[in-house]
């Protein structure tokens, strides 16, 4: 399975209002997709990706102390391009994080390590006008030197990313 038709929803698909507000926008490049979160212009979260894999790309949506900071990886290898049904795709990934202060900044990079495993979980209800649809799962850990609460990511085929949690609430 090509995990771009859980990714991505049709346009028809978008924005969405609830908790929390989320539209989903494709820049002019044809292999990367972005979520402002909020309604608010500034706070956004973008992917791409080639026929092997999708990445992330950047994160500008950062929540509490840290809100108008942002980070990239070096090495921001995020899920497979493809997937077998029944597959736990699983890596660890040994990278570095670029953080840039409020003011856009460039800080100091310093090594990290995370775990991102990506399954297909079968149908799940995506709320609201999206119902019942297929779920790709992505689970995100930070930083293994320091682990944090896990992250998990929902998508649902032919919507998009619709849902995401973390392990402390």
């Amino acid at each position: 399975m090509d995990v771009l038709e859980y990714v991505i929803g049709g346009p028809e698909m978008w924005p969405r209002h609830g908790e929390p507000n989320h539209h989903q926008t494709q820049t002019v490049e044809q292999n990367r997709v972005c979520w402002n979160k909020y309604t608010l212009p500034w706070s956004y979260e973008c992917w791409r990706w080639d026929a092997n894999a999708i990445y992330h790309d950047v994160d500008h949506a950062i929540d509490g102390a840290r809100r108008w900071e942002s980070y990239t990886f070096d090495d921001g290898r995020w899920m497979p391009r493809w997937i077998r049904p029944g597959e736990v795709w699983t890596q660890d990934v040994n990278t570095s994080i670029h953080w840039f202060d409020a003011a856009c900044q460039p800080l100091d990079p310093r090594p990290v390590a995370y775990r991102v495993s990506v399954y297909l979980a079968g149908p799940m209800d995506a709320g609201g006008d999206l119902g019942m649809r297929h779920t790709l799962m992505l689970e995100y850990t930070p930083n293994l030197e320091q682990p944090m609460a896990p992250e998990k990511f929902f998508f649902a085929k032919g919507a998009g990313w619709y849902k995401w949690e973390r392990g402390d609430g």
